[in-house]
């Protein structure tokens, strides 16, 4: 049966609280054993610091996150077709190209590949002075394994997955392109913030990995603003921001703001009261 813009956000932008609880505990089965094992390599306390709140973003950016985006990837659509006077139906399987007449599998890699890209440059954004409040909240744990992975401001959700979600509405990826590739995105994002030692061995400078990803999150000074890449290293080999030393784990993570709340409600709070008061130059690059 074909899949249409509609079936598909009901399944991926718009999850109940029962397929969001079947994705954490899929994870959590994988992922704890295997972060039990490799926890002498990779350091941090079972009972970590900052779990509680990771456990509430997981709850919070799976629902509220893809219920707002399904939101605002309808208004952004709705707002082109107005200015262009085109017919077009954000739920359908048709756009502006003709790249849904590709076999499935090439849609599928084609839309990985372009929204690894989008989200790479919209990562880069992220850190710059004015956006960095809303992400210094994915920043923030300093005990980094799968669960933190979900620590995601709104704020930085939404525009990240608006910056990917309406290309891909535009130029008529197949839906079924789409289903294919989210799962991948997510388990990319889930494994490589887990904490185990991993570099994929040999394919260690084709994907990201669990440690080339804590890099990015590392304080040491070498790493700051490194590997925004989300699946494919190439991004950051291309654009001179890879950064992964052999033989060497991070071992400092979080920012340098020591003021940042360590609570969900406060983290949510933090950028906009940042912001207002501008009594802190944010960002990473402040040592």
């Amino acid at each position: 049966m074909e899949l249409s813009w509609s079936q598909l956000t009901v399944w991926a932008l718009r999850p109940t609280p029962v397929t969001a609880a079947v994705t954490f505990a899929l994870f959590a089965a994988v992922l704890v054993p295997l972060e039990r094992l490799y926890r002498p390599f990779a350091r941090g306390p079972a009972r970590r610091p900052g779990l509680r709140t990771d456990l509430l973003f997981w709850a919070f950016t799976p629902l509220v996150g893809k219920a707002a985006t399904y939101a605002a990837v309808t208004a952004v659509v709705a707002g082109l077709m107005r200015m262009t006077g085109r017919e077009l139906d954000p739920f359908s399987g048709t756009g502006w190209g003709a790249v849904g007449r590709q076999p499935l599998w090439l849609q599928a890699l084609e839309v990985l590949v372009l929204a690894d890209l989008i989200f790479y440059w919209t990562h880069r954004l992220f850190h710059t002075t004015q956006m960095w409040p809303f992400h210094a909240v994915h920043h923030s744990s300093e005990h980094l394994d799968w669960v933190s992975s979900m620590r995601f401001h709104p704020v930085n959700d939404i525009v990240s997955r608006v910056f990917q979600a309406v290309p891909l509405v535009l130029l008529g990826f197949a839906p079924a392109a789409v289903v294919c590739a989210i799962p991948v995105v997510v388990t990319f994002i889930v494994v490589t913030h887990a904490n185990v030692p991993w570099t994929w061995g040999p394919l260690r400078n084709e994907f990201v990995s669990p440690v080339y990803h804590h890099w990015h999150h590392s304080t040491e000074p070498e790493a700051v603003d490194k590997n925004f890449a989300g699946v494919f290293v190439l991004w950051d080999w291309l654009f001179g921001t890879r950064y992964l030393p052999r033989g060497r784990y991070p071992e400092r993570y979080g920012v340098f703001d020591k003021g940042i709340p360590r609570g969900f409600w406060g983290l949510l709070s933090y950028p906009f009261l940042t912001r207002s008061s501008r009594q802190v130059e944010v960002g990473l690059r402040r040592k």
